[in-house]
């Protein structure tokens, strides 16, 4: 257990650096794998959307191939998703799509119609 989050804590460090910040502000219980022991500071890069995006959607393809490389296969259960956003259809697309996570993942959407 505690060493598990120790690695994916070490690994998400080591990819993400100080960037970490952008997927506990989504996913407030990464708090508990990693520990937030700096503020992030503002950039110049921050002042965009476009720019904030960019570095999100790379965030959490590290933070998925990470957890898919210790949990095999990874699923992902995504509810209500009549409900998305533009964004959110694109950080799937981006996930299913990313050629560099050589480990098993799984993502299972619901929708209404």
């Amino acid at each position: 257990g505690a060493s598990v989050c120790k690695d994916i804590e070490d690994v998400l460090r080591a990819k993400l650096q100080n960037e970490v910040y952008l997927l506990t502000q989504i996913i407030p219980d990464l708090n508990k794998v990693i520990n937030q022991d700096t503020e992030h500071t503002k950039t110049s890069d921050d002042t965009t959307s476009d720019a904030r995006q960019t570095k999100l959607n790379y965030a959490f393809r590290i933070l998925v191939r990470v957890m898919s490389s210790h949990f095999s296969p990874l699923i992902i259960c995504l509810d209500d998703l009549q409900w998305a956003d533009v964004s959110s259809l694109e950080m799937i697309e981006l996930l299913v799509s990313d050629a560099q996570n050589k480990n098993s993942l799984m993502i299972i959407g619901c929708y209404r119609s």
